[in-house]
């Protein structure tokens, strides 16, 4: 594991797992979900599940995954097999640089691409800062996804917010809402799972406010124009058993989750010349006001309240 801090915050990294945030600590209260189990034993510890989506979920605590340069279901890419939301959430990356604040990692995927990112606690606002830059080190055109993947822990009661606009329900692709609807609030029914799209997002940013603390996410939108938010309140299968009470607001470059193969046919791939280079970033703001919703975020750590 690798530690940054600041005098306000902590962050934990894992290295064998793609540059995982385990954790970010603000002022003694933990943002992310993490589970810390010893059981189901993690593929990497045993042998595989036979199934690429319970591989991954086998090393899955909690915390925040790059997914790239697949997201969403395994499937196969000239003739490449593509995991389940990509090998690179479960590489042991090389670092290139550490601090006691920042650290930056590089390592390869499947296709010809090697992805650096770097992880930076900022002060005046505090917040953390994330920079991932993917090069294409074939000679020709190459396609990705990415996806960001950050899990909160969160309690009945505590409010989503987001700017407005549909809501598809992976369920039912049929069933369209918008935002804001009841899925701003976390709810007291257990167990409860669910998977839902937000594309075409008119901003690239959200918030969620808990009962102590509140954080923002921004996002670069030409990166991730779409959002998908995944709920796992107490859910009693693989892995979780019951023992979860997650919130996912994951920014993505493409929708539904069905992997980079369906996100070519449908035009929703990044493409990048040979040699070529594309870099996003995105912003993690931790903040104390909780009682009004937020209308804004900004980069540089600036959070609009009602």
């Amino acid at each position: 594991m690798i530690t940054l801090s600041t005098t306000d915050t902590i962050v934990t990294i894992d290295e064998s797992l793609g540059g995982e945030i385990c954790q970010i600590e603000f002022d003694g209260e933990p943002l992310l979900a993490y589970g810390g189990w010893e059981a189901p034993v993690a593929v990497s510890r045993s042998r595989s599940y036979g199934d690429a989506k319970l591989d991954w979920l086998s090393e899955y605590q909690g915390g925040w995954q790059l997914l790239v340069p697949n997201a969403g279901a395994a499937c196969t890419v000239d003739g490449v097999p593509l995991p389940f939301h990509g090998e690179w959430s479960r590489t042991h990356v090389d670092l290139v640089d550490v601090s006691s604040s920042a650290v930056t990692m590089r390592a390869g995927t499947r296709l010809p691409f090697v992805v650096e990112r770097r992880v930076e606690i900022v002060d005046d606002p505090v917040r953390l800062r994330v920079v991932t830059t993917i090069e294409n080190v074939a000679a020709d055109r190459r396609p990705f996804v990415w996806s960001e993947h950050p899990a909160f822990e969160v309690s009945p009661g505590d409010r989503i917010d987001l700017p407005a606009g549909t809501v598809l329900d992976a369920a039912d692709p049929a069933a369209t809402a918008t935002w804001p609807n009841g899925l701003a609030t976390v709810p007291a029914d257990r167990p409860l799972e669910s998977v839902h799209y937000l594309p075409d997002r008119p901003a690239g940013w959200a918030a969620l406010r808990r009962a102590h603390v509140g954080v923002a996410l921004v996002w670069d939108l030409d990166a991730f124009p779409h959002m998908w938010l995944w709920r796992e309140l107490g859910s009693t299968g693989f892995p979780f058993y019951g023992r979860t009470s997650i919130v996912a607001l994951e920014p993505a470059g493409s929708w539904p989750g069905d992997g980079l193969a369906s996100a070519i046919d449908r035009g929703q791939a990044h493409w990048l010349d040979g040699g070529a280079r594309r870099q996003t970033s995105m912003t993690i703001i931790p903040f104390r006001s909780v009682e009004r919703a937020v209308v804004r975020a900004d980069h540089d750590g600036t959070i609009g309240f009602e």
